[in-house]
């Protein structure tokens, strides 16, 4: 939800394109991002999608937390 909130933020900011939040970005994180192993391993993956306002390609992060530390991925 905090993810959610502070995107919502920069979508109505301007910084986000599209006329609605579902339209300037997505939280992903359920069972598709987070399957048993994953979980097992002591490991949280949380997927965001972001369509900037430049024109790009839909910009889609990939940020792990682990027992040990954090990672991301683009």
């Amino acid at each position: 939800r905090t993810i959610a909130s502070f995107l919502t933020l920069l979508w109505r900011n301007g910084a986000l394109m599209g006329t609605s939040p579902e339209q300037a970005f997505y939280v992903k994180c359920d069972e598709e991002t987070n399957p048993p192993e994953v979980i097992d391993a002591g490991q949280l993956v949380v997927e965001i999608g972001l369509a900037p306002v430049k024109p790009a390609e839909f910009v889609i992060f990939r940020i792990g937390q682990m027992a040990s530390g954090g990672g991301v991925e683009e």
